[in-house]
Order: structure tokens, then C-alpha cells, then sequence
């Protein structure tokens, strides 16, 4: 017998979060992870795309655990609208976004040399993984909650990469958890590897616009069900237990600068500067240290991607004029992001998940005046 999807007249009820002792949290209740698939590339990129990842201490970066998560949360507003159907559809239409960007569905590995070869990222490998859940709360519920932001841990899925075998470790997640009568959140986690935040957020709004385009949602002349509908070959007693995905807190915060940056030779001591540049102003904002040493993720125009540890105690020298300005995640349209044309989200939460503090530099369009332009995202660790 197929499950039935959720609806006002099914509100399955699962267990609350509770202590040792028994009593209530005021937590959210756990998520019960019902099914994982993989999602590919539409069409297959040939020859495959490769993008060179050099690191010499992977550990010392900590670049297999940083990840930027972001959850969107909606209202169901029509008959049909539901996380599980919308789960469905994926398939269509993640695999033509990722069409456009086929290493987000890549794996790192090592390259010539096995074990001790460099790192690289090979596009149309195994897939990204598509997870649906379900919460046994209503959205409001959820939403009202006054440790919403602890239980949003659960609502995206990541594992941190295998040092010893990355090859088997998705770069790229997503989540489709269903609320209690109606409403579902989207949560997405992309390795850093792959994006800096800016351009997994024009990702989302680029998958947005294929899927209303494919006219997928209900009510729009498409099926009622798509092809892959998981929740009727699921039963909702034998829900997946073999996931353990790593913990994502928002245990840092992070500020994002533009630079401009006059007269600039791209190359590592340009990307130090830019760091230093605006570590320090970040420090000013957030009233926090990040210490005397951190990581430098640098997105290099060609696509290669380079890791190193810096030490704020090094001179830098380069021959530039450097212009910094804040810039505000939220003004970048996700709240406008909707995938069926009129719903757009309750709300919208993202962080950059890491266990220390570190700075990511990535190109950008520069001004009018054609000066090189960098996004430079600082995460300092909370007090």
C-alpha cells in the first residue's frame, strides 16, 4: 500500500525533541529522512570538465568541511503544492541548471599519482544527493519557534568530504523537508569548492527560472505526479536510518565585502591583501578576532581553486588602490525566489558552515571603469 502524501487530512505525528530526563526541549521535532536519490546533469558534458583544486595541507584549511547552506521556506498554496511532489520534479529541472554547471554534480579526486596526485573536481560524476524528509510540526510552528535556528541544522544535509577517499563524497546537497498539514523548506548545501555564497545564490535563482519555465507545479497543464514521485513507493513506518550527516551550527558569521581594486596583478599576495584588508574591517563590525592565522580560499577567474594558511603577521606589498564595501546577502534576491510563479518564500535563512574562521576571495564583474573586481566573504568565529 503506497503512503499517503500530507495533507489536512493526514498529519502524521512524530516524536518530540526531548531531554534525558524527558521534558520538552522547545525544540523542533527531529527530522525523519524518508528517501535519497541522486541528481545529474541533464545532459552529459563531453569531454568532462576538470577544475584543479591546490591545497598542500587540506587538513590545515579545513576545506573537505566548509559548506554555505541556505533554506527557503513555503507555504503550500494551492491543491498539490507539496515538498513531495516538488521532490519530484527535481530531476527535471536541477539536471538542466546543472547542465549549465556540470561540475556541481562532480566529484573531487586525485589526480594522476592516486593517493599523492593533486586534487581536482570532474564534472558528471555520481550525481549531486536529493534528500526528502519530513518534521513533525506544522511550518508556523516551526517558524514561531524562539530555537528555530538550532533545529535549521536539520533541514540541510551535508557530509564533510573523506580526506582518504573524496571521491565518493557529494559536493552538493539538497533537502526537501515536508511540514505537518502543508508547507515544505528547500534546504541547499553546496560545498565551497564549487561556489563562493554570491554564486550559489544565482544558482538558486537560475534553477528557480528553469523550473517555472518547464511549467512543472500542478495547475500550470503539467501531470499531477512526476515521473519520479518518491512518496509512493515509500512507507511512512521504515524511514532511512543509515544517514548521518555532519553537524552544520551557525557556529561563525560571516560579512561579505566588494573591492575594486586599481592597477591589480591577479596572483596569491593580491588575494592576501584582500583578505587582510577586510578581516580587518570585519573585526571592526563584529567586534570579534579571527586570530592570528586562518585559511585563505581563493576562486581564481580560470577556475582553479587554491588553499592556503596565512599568517597575519606577514608584510604584504602589492601595487594597487583598494576600494571596500559592504555587501548585504539578503539584498541579492533570494526572498524573491519562487518556484511555482506567485509563492515566494515564508522566509529564507543561509550561513556559512565551519568549524574556524577563514576567508574566501572570488572575481567578480568590476566597476564601469573596467577596474578587476573581488567578492571577499570574512567568517570570524562567535564569542
Amino acid at each position: 500500500m503506497s503512503r499517503q502524501e500530507p495533507s489536512e487530512r493526514h498529519c502524521p505525528k512524530l516524536p518530540k525533541m526531548t531531554t534525558e530526563n524527558g521534558t520538552a526541549t522547545g525544540l523542533p521535532s527531529r527530522v525523519q529522512y524518508e528517501a535519497i536519490l541522486s541528481v545529474t546533469a541533464f545532459k552529459a558534458t563531453e569531454p568532462r570538465l576538470i577544475q584543479p583544486v591546490l591545497v598542500a595541507d587540506p587538513a590545515g584549511t579545513g576545506i573537505f568541511q566548509k559548506c554555505f547552506n541556505v533554506i527557503l521556506y513555503y507555504r503550500a498554496l494551492v491543491e498539490g503544492e507539496t515538498g513531495w511532489a516538488f521532490s519530484g520534479w527535481i530531476k527535471e529541472s536541477m539536471g538542466r541548471a546543472f547542465t549549465e554547471q556540470p561540475l556541481l554534480c562532480g566529484r573531487l579526486r586525485r589526480g594522476e599519482g592516486g593517493s599523492g596526485g593533486e586534487l581536482e573536481i570532474v564534472s558528471n560524476d555520481s550525481g549531486a544527493r536529493l534528500i526528502e524528509a519530513r518534521i513533525g510540526v506544522t511550518l508556523d510552528e516551526f517558524l514561531g519557534s524562539e530555537r528555530r535556528a538550532d533545529g535549521e541544522a536539520e533541514l540541510v544535509h551535508w557530509k564533510d568530504i573523506d580526506a582518504q577517499n573524496p571521491q565518493f563524497c557529494p559536493l552538493f546537497y539538497i533537502q526537501v523537508t515536508n511540514f505537518q498539514c502543508g508547507g515544505y523548506s528547500i534546504g541547499i548545501s553546496c560545498s565551497l569548492l564549487l561556489l563562493d555564497p554570491i554564486s550559489t545564490i544565482n544558482l538558486i535563482k537560475r534553477w528557480a527560472t528553469i523550473h517555472n519555465d518547464l511549467n512543472l507545479i500542478p495547475g500550470d497543464n503539467a501531470p499531477k505526479k512526476p515521473i519520479f514521485y518518491l512518496s509512493s513507493t515509500r512507507r511512512s513506518d521504515s524511514p532511512l536510518t543509515s544517514l548521518s550527516p555532519s553537524p552544520c551550527p551557525k557556529t561563525v558569521q560571516t560579512l561579505v565585502f566588494k573591492v575594486n581594486a586599481a592597477h591589480a596583478k591577479a596572483g596569491s599576495e593580491l588575494s592576501k591583501a584582500l583578505a587582510l584588508l577586510c578581516t580587518e574591517e570585519a573585526e571592526k563590525k563584529l567586534e570579534n578576532k579571527m586570530g592570528s592565522r586562518f585559511a585563505l580560499l581563493v576562486k581564481e577567474g580560470s577556475g582553479i581553486v587554491t588553499a592556503e594558511c596565512v599568517e597575519r603577521s606577514g608584510a604584504v606589498q602589492v601595487k594597487t588602490e583598494m576600494a571596500a564595501s559592504e555587501v548585504t546577502l539578503e539584498r541579492l534576491g533570494l526572498r524573491g525566489v519562487a518556484f511555482r510563479r506567485g509563492n515566494e518564500p515564508a522566509l529564507v535563512s543561509h550561513w556559512v558552515a565551519s568549524g574556524d574562521g577563514f576567508v574566501m576571495v572570488a572575481p567578480c564583474g568590476g566597476g564601469d571603469d573596467g577596474v578587476p573586481g573581488f567578492n571577499v566573504f570574512v567568517t570570524i568565529p562567535r564569542e
